[in-house]
């Protein structure tokens, strides 16, 4: 029995050598291959489908970077590599990451004007700031004007927050929306805006602009889409409005005196239609300018405009005693 038992221990540790020796001198198990960043960034870069693949596959982080800051996601939208950009957002790669510039694959879309791919990554985006520029000073808005697509440009406006000046890309929107006719975006635009619009390069409102131009359309636009009927002129206005005013007297007003208002403006133009439309949208009939404390009524006297002078009085007299009246009062 004894020797039986050293038999099978002898038999057992020399099958377990045997084992050994095989696993010690047999081939190594294939090592995992190891694929960086980088080369799903210069894979996307070049556009080699199949080395893509295979790092996506091997699940490669998709948020790489090049020299520039780019990640792989920022390349293929702004190389219109679409398939690509779409895997890589199933992939995990973050929509928000700028380069350099900050430039985003959400300007870049917008740039190209894919209304899918913009909506993928407008879902996805986590840290949407639509008034952020770049270095260059361009931004969400002004890349989606030049990528011609309504749909991202509405869009993009309904992101914007409230400002309290206009940007090169919003007076951009507003000029295509009034040329467009497209009420509800020049409506959106104003409501994003504490100050009145401007053209480009100019100080004076464009309300004040179409009154002096005696421009009704775009008056009425403006007016009707939720213009301020009580803006403003600023201090300096420019000479190119200047120019648009035909008395003198009136020019003196707007150049020297302080605070005028359309309403004011409107009335020492002797623009009846107009004025009642500023009264019946809300304007101040009342308000006083800074320096001479002159009403629009009494510009409206100074200048001669009596039918004006009725509109601001809410009726009053005859228009002949109206004329009689202010003739004797420019005569004192």
């Amino acid at each position: 029995m004894r020797a039986f038992k050293r038999r099978f221990v002898f038999a057992a540790g020399v099958v377990l050598l045997v084992l050994f020796w095989a696993i010690a001198v047999g081939p190594e198990p294939p090592a995992r291959i190891s694929i960086s960043p980088e080369e799903l960034v210069r894979a996307v870069t070049i556009q080699r489908d199949s080395l893509i693949d295979l790092c996506l596959i091997e699940h490669v982080d998709p948020n790489g970077r090049d020299a520039q800051g780019r990640t792989p996601l920022l390349i293929a939208t702004s190389q219109q590599d679409w398939k690509t950009a779409r895997r890589l957002v199933e992939a995990g790669a973050v929509v928000d990451l700028a380069d350099k510039n900050r430039f985003t694959p959400l300007m870049a879309a917008a740039m190209h004007g894919n209304l899918e791919i913009f909506q993928l990554l407008l879902a996805r985006s986590t840290n949407l700031h639509a008034e952020a520029t770049c270095t260059d000073r361009r931004d969400l808005l002004g890349v989606a004007l030049e990528g011609e697509n309504p749909e991202i440009v509405k869009t993009v406006v309904e992101r914007l927050p409230l400002m309290p000046q206009w940007k090169t890309s919003t007076r951009r929107a507003l000029t295509a929306a009034l040329q467009a006719g497209n009420k509800d975006q020049i409506r959106s635009l104003l409501r994003k805006h504490s100050t009145p619009p401007t053209p480009e390069g100019r100080n004076v409102p464009f309300l004040a602009y179409s009154l002096a131009g005696n421009n009704s359309s775009l008056f009425s636009t403006l007016l009707g889409c939720g213009a301020d009927p009580n803006t403003v002129l600023p201090s300096r206005c420019d000479k190119d409005f200047l120019a648009l005013l035909p008395s003198k007297s009136l020019r003196s007003y707007v150049e020297e005196d302080r605070n005028l208002t359309v309403v004011m403006l409107a009335a020492g133009l002797g623009q009846d239609d107009y004025l009642r439309a500023l009264l019946d949208a809300g304007a101040n009939r009342n308000r006083l300018t800074s320096r001479d404390k002159m009403s629009a009524l009494d510009i409206a006297a100074e200048t001669g405009h009596w039918r004006a002078a009725q509109v601001l009085l809410g009726g009053g007299p005859s228009p002949d005693r109206l004329r009689l009246e202010i003739s004797l009062a420019l005569q004192r």
